[in-house]
């Protein structure tokens, strides 16, 4: 898979996530950022993760946000 590689550990608010969510957030971000050209790419950086009882809230370098959702998609 290409996508761009990132230290999840400097996301704000991984830390605080429980192992679920930790392992749902870094196997749904490769394939969202995945899927997409290089320019995409970067905007779409995640800056802050929030765990919720049924999804992450993310958000990314360009101030857009997205649900990650149990199934491994987002919306």
């Amino acid at each position: 898979m290409n996508y761009i590689q990132i230290d999840f550990e400097k996301v704000k608010g991984f830390n605080k996530l429980s192992g679920a969510a930790k392992d749902l957030f870094k196997s749904t971000y490769v394939r969202h950022n995945s899927g997409h050209g290089t320019d995409y790419k970067e905007d779409w950086t995640p800056k802050k993760v929030k765990e919720h009882r049924t999804h992450l809230e993310v958000h990314f370098n360009n101030g857009e946000w997205l649900h990650y959702y149990p199934n491994g998609t987002w919306g």
